[in-house]
């Protein structure tokens, strides 16, 4: 297995993101839109194209959803999803080249889900999840498609670890972590990693010997050294997924 030693950078800041998947999903519709209208004129595969243009429309659903979870996981209202999903539908309406087109979507609430969207950090695991259902009709020129589908956009860490002494009230913790998209795994994007002393959260960095080993398969192997009288190790790793997801979780390391 090939292994890469790598520093991910720190990114607390919770800055929001700007969310830029409705005017991606725009143009990509409005293409499609024009190469189905173009073969319809000259009677090439239209069916073909309105297929794809419903596809298009479907990574555009998709598009909004992911840029909507990173922006609530940094600390957005959960109204964001609704609201960009529902500016969604309204520019699939309006494009009226191809015929006419018709988004509803329904938020899941129930007891994991609040709103579409889930964020559950806790202790060894910590998930940021967006649940949507769609349906999504084209009346085009030709014919007519109904697509009846479900966007679950998740991303998952699980993190583990144990500390060894070294001197005095030194100690080498190392830790485990695994991420997830989607339940399969997935590379970081940023990595955080914070020990509690003496009631406060520390950044562990560069003169804590911080070392992160990328196994390339979305397992970190992390290690540092901290002077930490308590007897049990305190750690919260944050993470940022390739797509600007974050999710976190806590442990609480004992001594090996």
């Amino acid at each position: 297995m090939k292994v890469h030693t790598r520093k991910i950078a720190a990114d607390s800041s919770g800055q929001l993101l700007i969310v830029t998947a409705l005017a991606i999903a725009l143009l990509i519709s409005s293409t499609v839109a024009y190469i189905y209208e173009l073969n319809t004129k000259t009677n090439s595969k239209p069916t073909q194209s309105l297929s794809n243009f419903v596809l298009a429309l479907k990574v555009g659903t998709r598009n909004a959803a992911i840029s909507s979870l990173a922006n609530i996981s940094n600390g957005g209202e959960r109204t964001i999803l609704w609201a960009n999903l529902n500016k969604l539908s309204q520019l699939f309406t309006s494009i009226r080249n191809i015929g006419f087109c018709n988004l509803n979507f329904t938020l899941a609430n129930d007891t994991q889900y609040d709103s579409g969207t889930r964020i559950l950090w806790n202790t060894n695991s910590g998930v940021s999840s967006a649940y949507v259902s769609f349906v999504l009709s084209v009346y085009g020129m030709v014919e007519n498609v109904t697509a009846n589908y479900i966007i679950n956009i998740t991303t998952a860490i699980r993190v583990s670890g144990y500390f060894t002494r070294t001197e005095g009230d030194g100690k080498l913790v190392n830790l485990t972590c695994k991420v997830y998209n989607e339940g399969d795994y997935t590379l970081a994007k940023n990595m955080s990693v914070f020990y509690e002393n003496l009631g406060s959260w520390t950044l562990a960095n560069a003169s804590n010997n911080l070392s992160i080993v990328d196994y390339g398969n979305g397992t970190y192997a992390i290690s540092f050294n901290a002077n930490i009288p308590s007897e049990t190790v305190h750690v919260l790793v944050k993470v940022y997924d390739m797509r600007d997801i974050l999710v976190q979780a806590e442990a609480f390391c004992n001594e090996s």
